[in-house]
This record gives structure tokens, sequence and C-alpha cells, in this order.
């Protein structure tokens, strides 16, 4: 049980790798659900986190699209951690906006508004770990005339 008497879910139970792309990395849902307080109702069906990470990173992915991160080789250390953060922030901000829609009817408006401010946080954290990302790839050239 955690603190608001909610049941844990069972972490290593449900840990699936959601494959990167040989350019990106690999995600965890254990750790996504370990580190981003994912709640039991979503955390123990293993197929609702692996979408929701999938869909965070397919829109990741489509975000960094056009960015040049590399010369065609995986990610170094620091790229994959922005990368994971992003992708992890994003899908976080998705399960709260999901959730938002079942709990809306049976909830207080204190409730909705904590899921919305939420979901507003998580979005930014997204939003800057994209820029960290790409900021760490963006090289200032110069060339004489």
């Amino acid at each position: 049980m955690n603190i608001s008497n909610m049941p844990l879910a069972e972490v290593q139970a449900n840990d699936q790798v959601v494959p990167g792309n040989g350019y990106y990395p690999d995600l965890s849902t254990a750790y996504f659900i370990a580190h981003f307080a994912i709640p039991s109702e979503y955390a123990n069906k293993a197929d609702v986190i692996c979408d929701k990470l999938k869909a965070a990173q397919a829109e990741v992915n489509q975000e960094l699209d056009k960015v040049m991160l590399s010369n065609g080789e995986p990610l170094n250390a620091q790229q994959a951690l922005f990368y994971n953060l992003a992708v992890y922030s994003k899908a976080k901000a998705n399960t709260l906006i999901s959730r938002l829609g079942s709990t809306h009817r049976d909830n207080a408006a204190a409730q909705q508004q904590a899921n919305i401010d939420n979901y507003e946080y998580w979005l930014h954290q997204f939003v800057n770990n994209m820029r960290l990302l790409v900021g760490l790839s963006t090289t200032a050239t110069v060339e004489l005339l």
C-alpha cells in the first residue's frame, strides 16, 4: 500500500521492454511505473502501459524526425537520458488525461483540477526534455567566405 492506501502495482511482474529502433533506446515499463508514480489501475495492465509508452515514443520520434541528433549512431548517454525522460513525461501526461475521463463523473472538481494541473506539469516536462535533447545536438558552424 502507498500513502493514499491504494495497492501498489506489481512492478517486476509487469516489466516489459518497449523496443527502440536501434537509434533510439528501449523503454522499460517497470522503470516508468516505479519512477513516474503510475496508479495501479494502469500499472497492473501491462498492455495499457505498453500502449501509452508506444504512443508517446511515436510522438517523440515524430517530433525528432527532422533533427539530426547524431551521425546515424545510437544516442550517447546524455541524449538517451533526455530522450527517455521526454517519452516517459509524455506518457505520464497522456495517462493523466486518460484517467481524467474515467474519474470526471465520479470525483469532485478539486480532483479534476489536480489532474489537469498534473497533466500540464508533465507536458511541460516533456517539452523541456525535448528542448534539452535537441539542444545537445545543435552545434553552430562557421564557414569562411
